[in-house]
């Protein structure tokens, strides 16, 4: 058995405290910590939660390298095109590779061996190098021409189709059916060539392209073969990454080398099992009795493992949405009135048992900036971490004048979250800071997951609700962008002519240093009009085996990195 001992993984390099993944709007990836119910669980699972007894656990491993850990939710698939949660990139990032590889930050080349950009940053030539399926035919750049049409395609109803409008060349257009996937911004001049067009310049794109599964190249042969069962387990898909998937039934992803691999030389686990375990105290216990080589400590046991675990901040920002549209929120002073009242440290405390990092900024600081990160070289102060009760007191003075209020208990608040017990919590504990320092009335109502994301903030059914974002790409614009005033996630119908100007100059701005300027003047107006209510940025506290090298975490699009990991041989 494996000694028990936290390994220092040297994140300083990722995240700007020390230091997610891919979101979609309305996944669950969005949703609050607690929330963990998948969208879509795998056709084989047969297995009970939290039972760990698998096929795969009885085969003799002994002599090879073999990490073996746990999530808690199934991937919503394991086809790359319908992929939208940060379970399904972390797969795929094992089995499958796009034109560029996200190393955690560190852009290396992927099945592309090389690539050019055009002098306005519009078009990419990727160059792509001999690689194979794992049936042997090669893959060419018709495979990943194939990809990214069936992504835009509306017959394919891809649940992120959505990330190539207004980025990738007509992609809009084809996404709604006003154009065919023809016109999609992407050619293959030949077998080793693919060319993709932009809308825009962006700088991201790179990172945008090795962080998420979507824009991997698939066998059409394949995906027509399978039809609707394509990718429905490891036998009914093609692979070609680092690993190759050979099981997938019984809630239980067992991975193994592939020597084909072109890179198969820096591939040092012989084999990775992951599990499907929804309960984190049964993940801990399994970490504790030698199963598992890896787990994410529970929030609640945290202090716990004080001094004995390992964080990195997921990417994932918590806020309190804001419908500006609404009676009382609609007026900019109280907005802010709401964000000076909070004293996120205690609340992070009092919520999460002090295990986020609590945030008053709308954008995650860890994002990329020039020489450093976006956070240390270029964003606006946010709300005081402390809050300010002398300055929410006058904003809320100025707002009740504005409003025609003389009591601050006229004032009604409705406070819309999800059912689970976490987020009830979290609730109950601004309620409490916003009925004690503002005077007002705080009543929180509670609906399913499902309806927040499906009904509640898109329909804007609400008045004050909790939710955030995850972001896609290592930028600012990732966060921003959800508050332009045409945007389809505009969940807070927030509306400023000003900050919808700066969003849009910054997306012909080329020079690098003058464009993140320019959205950090868009953030700061965001913090003036009190648009939202940040609250934190997730950390996961994680324990890990001593003998275990090379993993890496990232907050973009996947959230752990086991392609370049090591270990000792199992005895």
């Amino acid at each position: 058995m494996k000694s028990k001992k936290v390994l220092a993984m040297g994140l300083a390099g990722v995240m700007a405290f020390g230091m997610v993944g891919c979101s979609t709007p309305g996944s669950e990836t969005t949703a609050a910590a607690g929330d963990t119910t998948t969208a879509a669980a795998s056709a084989e699972t047969t297995a009970a939660a939290g039972d760990s007894t698998t096929a795969a656990a009885t085969e003799n491993t002994s002599g090879l390298k073999v990490f073996r850990y746990a999530t808690a939710t199934d991937p919503t698939s394991l086809d790359s095109c319908k992929g939208n949660s940060v379970a399904d990139n972390e797969v795929n990032h094992l089995i499958q590779e796009g034109l560029v590889r996200n190393n955690c930050g560190e852009i290396a080349p992927g099945l592309a061996e090389s690539w050019e950009v055009s002098d306005d940053g519009l078009t990419y030539t990727f160059h792509l190098r001999d690689a194979k399926w794992s049936d042997g035919q090669a893959i060419t750049s018709q495979d990943f021409l194939y990809a990214f049409q069936r992504l835009a395609d509306p017959a394919t109803a891809a649940p992120y189709a959505w990330i190539l409008d207004g980025r990738v060349k007509n992609g809009g257009d084809v996404i709604g059916g006003k154009k065919p996937v023809s016109e999609l911004g992407v050619s293959a001049p030949d077998d080793k060539t693919f060319v993709v067009e932009l809308e825009y310049a962006q700088g991201y794109f790179l990172s945008l392209l090795g962080s998420v599964c979507e824009f991997t190249p698939q066998r059409q042969d394949i995906v027509e073969k399978y039809g609707t069962d394509y990718a429905a387990s490891a036998d009914k898909m093609m692979t070609y990454g680092p690993f190759t998937l050979t099981s997938s039934s019984n809630r239980q992803y067992v991975f193994e080398k592939n020597q084909d691999y072109w890179d198969a030389d820096s591939i040092n686990f012989d084999r990775i099992e992951m599990s499907v375990i929804e309960t984190g105290d049964t993940q801990l216990a399994m970490y504790e009795s030698g199963e598992l080589d890896y787990v994410a400590v529970p929030t609640a046991q945290v202090p716990n493992y004080d001094d004995q675990d390992n964080e990195y901040m997921t990417g994932a920002l918590d806020w309190v949405y804001i419908n500006s549209q609404a009676e009382y929120v609609s007026n900019a002073n109280f907005r802010l009135a709401l964000n000076y009242a909070i004293d996120r440290e205690t609340y992070n405390m009092l919520a999460n048992s002090g295990t986020y990092t609590a945030w008053g900024n709308p954008v995650m600081p860890a994002v990329d900036g020039i020489n450093a990160t976006y956070g240390e070289e270029f964003q606006p102060d946010g709300y005081p971490i402390n809050g300010d009760l002398t300055k929410a007191q006058e904003y809320l003075q100025a707002a009740m004048g504005e409003m025609g209020i003389s009591d601050p208990s006229e004032i009604t608040v409705e406070f819309t979250t999800t059912d689970a017990e976490t987020n009830k919590k979290i609730a109950e504990v601004l309620q409490e800071m916003w009925q004690n320092n503002l005077g007002i009335n705080v009543e929180i109502r509670q609906v399913t997951y499902a309806e927040i994301f499906g009904n509640v903030f898109p329909q804007h059914d609400y008045m004050v609700g909790y939710g955030g974002w995850a972001p896609d790409y290592a930028d600012p614009y990732t966060y921003l962008e959800l508050f332009m005033s045409e945007n389809v996630y505009n969940y807070s119908q927030y509306s400023n002519t000003a900050f919808d100007d700066l969003m849009k100059q910054s997306t012909t701005i080329t020079d690098a240093k003058t464009r993140l300027e320019t959205l950090a003047q868009a953030e700061q107006l965001l913090l003036d009009d009190g648009a939202v209510v940040p609250l934190q940025v997730r950390t996961t506290h994680y324990l890990m085996d001593d003998d275990v090298t090379g993993v890496g975490f990232y907050f973009i699009g996947y959230n752990i990195d086991l392609v370049y990991g090591d270990c000792a041989p199992t005895a």
